[in-house]
């Protein structure tokens, strides 16, 4: 099943396999200014939306529109900069890890998903105090603080997210609190 999604994941990205290689280098932070260029590329982004204030239609249409644009031009610029001779047998295998990490990504996400809904079944207690909890805190989340300010810090951890794993950084903090001392709140003497 899962080679079954690669082969059509390798399918429908073919066109823009010269531009994933160097996006895997920018978002694994193979280079020390990888994460800089990440976070300012999603600051000036955020920057021109808050800059032209459009409401919520209009901001999507641009988007849209701005995706089109990209999708159409990316697959047109790199078939008239690289010849096929440029595609190697390393660089294909390279794409195919790519195709693959999104695939497992998106089945572990959809399985995480699958087994929160299972919990309605198997545990109606322990579901509902986690989607009400949720969902409380997404509330009060949006009403406190401004969305767009909400989607650019979504927005930034998720393009960082992929070099913070493969770097470590979650687990080294994780293993860093497991291992801080603990302390009680309530000194008793």
């Amino acid at each position: 099943m899962e080679e079954q999604q690669v082969k059509i994941l390798k399918r429908v990205l073919e066109g823009w396999r010269m531009v994933l290689l160097p996006l895997k280098s920018i978002f694994l932070w193979e280079q020390q200014w990888h994460p800089c260029a990440i976070f300012a590329s999603i600051s000036l982004t955020y920057l021109v939306i808050w800059l032209l204030d459009l409401n919520f239609l209009a901001t999507m249409a641009i988007v849209g529109l701005f995706i089109n644009f990209i999708d159409f031009l990316v697959p047109i610029i790199c078939n008239s900069i690289y010849t096929p001779s440029y595609w190697t047998g390393q660089k294909e295998k390279m794409f195919e890890d790519i195709c693959r990490s999104l695939v497992s990504y998106y089945n572990k996400i959809l399985q995480n998903i699958s087994t929160f809904y299972s919990l309605r079944e198997t545990s109606p207690c322990v579901y509902y105090i986690i989607s009400i909890s949720v969902s409380l805190t997404l509330a009060w989340m949006a009403s406190a603080i401004n969305n767009i300010f909400l989607l650019y810090i979504f927005s930034t951890v998720m393009l960082l997210w992929p070099g913070i794993q493969h770097r470590g950084i979650f687990n080294t903090m994780l293993s860093m609190l497991h291992l801080a001392p603990r302390t009680s709140p309530f000194k008793t003497e």
